[in-house]
């Protein structure tokens, strides 16, 4: 399968008619991404695993064929936020240092450490004391002590991400789509109200930017986007355009006014778990049923396991999107669930917006992974050549291109208080 033929399919699962541009090959592709470059021991060649990068072409050209007036990016939003923050591939850790993958007696999982929290937790994980700053080393003990079911349970009580290697069912169709209530009229400019954080989700609001909506950015100052402790370039590069609508949603007013947004928005993102907004008094079904908004919900594992907290990397590792070197694992690219599930979501998001609204799109990280794995699994092996690596491809042989992030259009909006 190449980038042209999943485009195909993508639209006509969403229901939608168009002949999707030519795309690249899938190794041209792979190696044009900056993902490849990610792949692999940081002492060992660069490794094959072109599925990310057909993924992530299809997804991009049906929305080239939805706006076909556009400009949008290419398949290098793959190596974007490595380019920002200067990552490097780390083989069985991840690019950014904070989850790795472990083997277990009978398989391998993935262990993320992302939080300080999540150390703090690393005790109660091996039940056993941990000498400080060796988390890592108890962590990898334990699992190596465990089965991978009894480990991913023990971490999903304790809210640990912890993944085991291809967990989630093989599928090629992103999305669950459910139909709620009516459609409504779209506005000339559909508007989005984006309540997500870090990737995934600013990765879908931003998409939609390109596609000509209003997005307009909430936050809670109490608690803003982890992304904005990042690279300040990534995080332009992500909400450069939006509007920042600050709430103080520990009180009435900011958790009403919340509810009026969601209400008059054509779509709406969040990657919170169901109960944490149903505890706001937003309930997505409900709004989705009331005022036929389109609404994405990103999580880690899916709707159906709203217990289960995960990230781009360890999720990946969940929808078997590995490569191996040397008899184990290694991941591919950095956190790759992350843009390939936003660009997935905003083709969804667009679709709703198209076909009128009232859609629940459930987007889950390890299922855009699984559908990554399915895509293309096996391609050229690279070869050393002068001033880094190449593949064989039908241009010949072709360079590995290092990660590159496209210049943000402006500055993030800054975060206010509420009014």
């Amino acid at each position: 399968m190449d980038g042209q033929s999943h485009a195909a399919h993508l639209l006509r699962e969403l229901g939608l008619d168009g002949q999707p541009p030519r795309g690249d090959s899938p190794s041209n592709a792979w190696a044009a991404s900056g993902g490849m470059a990610l792949t692999g021991l940081p002492e060992g060649p660069v490794l094959t695993c072109p599925g990310p990068a057909v993924a992530l072409e299809g997804t991009l050209l049906a929305l080239r064929t939805l706006a076909p007036d556009r400009v949008l990016p290419d398949v290098r939003l793959l190596g974007e936020r490595a380019a920002c923050a200067g990552l490097s591939r780390q083989g069985s850790t991840s690019c950014g240092r904070k989850t790795k993958l472990l083997a277990a007696r009978d398989g391998w999982v993935a262990v993320a450490l992302a939080r300080a929290e999540d150390h703090e937790l690393v005790p109660a994980l091996v039940e056993d004391d941990v000498v400080p700053g060796r988390e890592w080393e108890a962590v990898a003990r334990w699992v190596a002590s465990s089965s991978t079911s009894a480990a991913r349970e023990r971490a999903r009580l304790l809210g640990l991400p912890v993944a085991v290697l291809g967990e989630e069912p093989a599928t090629m169709t992103p999305w669950v789509v459910q139909r709620v209530g009516a459609g409504r009229e779209v506005r000339g400019r559909p508007r989005v109200v984006d309540l997500s954080a870090l990737w995934a989700g600013p990765l879908c609001a931003s998409l939609l930017g390109l596609l000509g909506c209003d997005v307009l950015k909430v936050e809670d100052p109490r608690r803003p986007d982890g992304a904005r402790g990042g690279p300040a370039r990534f995080f332009d590069l992500l909400h450069a355009g939006a509007k920042s609508v600050p709430l103080d949603l520990s009180g009435a007013d900011g958790r009403r006014r919340l509810l009026d947004l969601v209400l008059a928005a054509d779509v709406v993102i969040e990657s919170s778990r169901p109960r944490a907004l149903d505890q706001l008094g937003v309930v997505a079904e409900e709004v989705v049923a009331e005022a036929g908004v389109t609404w994405v919900s990103i999580t880690a594992h899916g709707r159906d396991q709203p217990d289960r907290v995960g990230y781009g990397d360890d999720a990946a590792v969940a929808g078997g999107l590995v490569a191996w070197t040397v008899g184990r694992p290694v991941f591919v690219a950095d956190a790759v669930a992350d843009p390939l599930t936003g660009a997935y979501a905003a083709l969804a998001a667009w679709a709703g917006v198209l076909n009128g609204g009232g859609m629940l799109v459930d987007m889950s990280l390890s299922r855009a992974a699984a559908v990554a794995a399915s895509t293309v699994r096996q391609g050229p092996d690279a070869v050393a050549c002068e001033g880094g690596w190449c593949v064989s491809t039908d241009r010949g042989h072709v360079g590995v291109a290092a990660p590159w992030a496209r210049p943000a259009m402006g500055r993030a909006p800054a975060l206010r208080r509420p009014r």
